[in-house]
């Protein structure tokens, strides 16, 4: 599973208190978010990262740029406290959130289809 973020640093960022959720929950989370975020850089995100594949956690969570982890944790929260869906519409299909994109825009390249 890809991971950009560790259980506990998701877990402190977002107060979350308790252990029921550490072994699966948060970890297919974490993977999602992960995904999402390695996805909307694109081919960035392995130079960014320093990653050997798209699809590949990096070697050392160090190397995950403060913005980028910041940015897989706001769509952890996302996701953990909405996970019927975005009942708020706080994002349009096929769309990162506005917190999210905007952590991450600077960092990708637009050119890059």
């Amino acid at each position: 599973m890809t991971s950009l973020v560790t259980v506990n640093r998701c877990k402190a960022a977002l107060n979350i208190d308790h252990t029921d959720d550490d072994a699966v929950k948060l970890p297919l989370l974490i993977a999602a978010a992960s995904g999402a975020v390695i996805n909307y850089l694109k081919g960035q995100a392995a130079e960014i990262m320093d990653l050997d594949a798209i699809n590949s956690s990096p070697a050392d969570l160090d190397s995950v740029p403060e913005e980028v982890a910041m940015a897989t944790i706001l769509l952890v929260g996302q996701f953990y406290r909405e996970p019927d869906g975005d009942a708020e519409k706080a994002f349009e299909r096929g769309y990162l959130p506005m917190p999210v994109t905007a952590l991450l825009y600077p960092l990708r390249d637009p050119a890059v289809a």
